[in-house]
């Protein structure tokens, strides 16, 4: 990718952009998943929003902090019909879920 290399397979160096693209990294199902990549005070500060809000009654959320991701890929075609599907490492969006129903018991 870095130096664009074209071959029959196709243009190398426009597939992160195409990857990018066809990655699915929110979900919407009546609520809102997502997967996001922010440093700590970032973190810090998303946390207290969640939580002044939840405090409030206004939502309820789950949290699972991760020092990596996971993407599984469905590839169709090489350089065409693909998609990407990321989640947070150590449990990711089932961690995040299991943290979010604990709230709703509350």
């Amino acid at each position: 990718m870095k130096y664009k290399i074209q071959s029959a397979d196709g243009n190398w160096g426009t597939y992160k952009n195409h990857l990018i693209t066809t990655t699915d990294y929110q979900k919407f199902e009546d609520m809102l998943k997502m997967t996001l990549d922010g440093n700590s005070q970032q973190r810090e500060q998303l946390t207290r929003y969640l939580e002044h809000n939840y405090q409030k009654g206004k939502l309820v959320y789950g949290l699972q902090v991760a020092d990596g991701a996971l993407m599984t890929c469905l590839v169709f075609e090489r350089h065409g019909q693909q998609v990407h599907f990321v989640d947070g490492a150590n449990g990711g969006y089932t961690a995040a879920a299991k943290k979010m129903k604990e709230r709703l018991i509350l």
